[in-house]
């Protein structure tokens, strides 16, 4: 069995995503915020250690339509994020969990209708959530 690597910015990384599980974050953003905290990492750390923890399923990685950097979630075992969507607000940036019967209904649709199966994983929906879209009204 290999030997898990620990550092003190990987065990600062994987608390900062767990505190922040709803939002998305870039490798850029996640550095700032290091060194707004006192940690002195530099960048090329940042990647290698998100690289790292996306591998070992701790963090998702997705690239957003429009956007130049990519972005992590942290992957709540207990939300099995494997296995629903995600929808994350353009205008806020907060990632909502499709967690419910609807899952079940779009992946029969899917494999029914169309042979496909979904790569929940992978998948990201983007709009505007409830309070942002209540925003952009005023």
């Amino acid at each position: 069995m290999p030997k898990e690597y620990r550092s003190k910015y990987r065990n600062w990384i994987t608390e900062y995503f767990k505190e922040h599980a709803d939002l998305k974050i870039s490798a850029s953003g996640l550095y700032a915020e290091m060194e707004t905290s006192g940690l002195s990492a530099n960048l090329t750390t940042v990647y290698r250690n998100l690289d790292r923890l996306t591998a070992e399923k701790v963090l998702s990685m997705h690239k957003v339509p429009g956007e130049d950097e990519k972005f992590y979630q942290y992957m709540r075992p207990q939300m099995g994020c494997t296995n629903h969507l995600h929808l994350l607000c353009s205008g806020c940036g907060k990632i909502f969990h499709l967690n419910c019967g609807f899952m079940e209904e779009i992946n029969s649709h899917l494999m029914a209708d169309h042979g496909f199966t979904l790569d929940c994983e992978e998948s990201m929906l983007v709009g505007l959530c409830g309070d942002c879209r209540k925003k952009s009204k005023n």
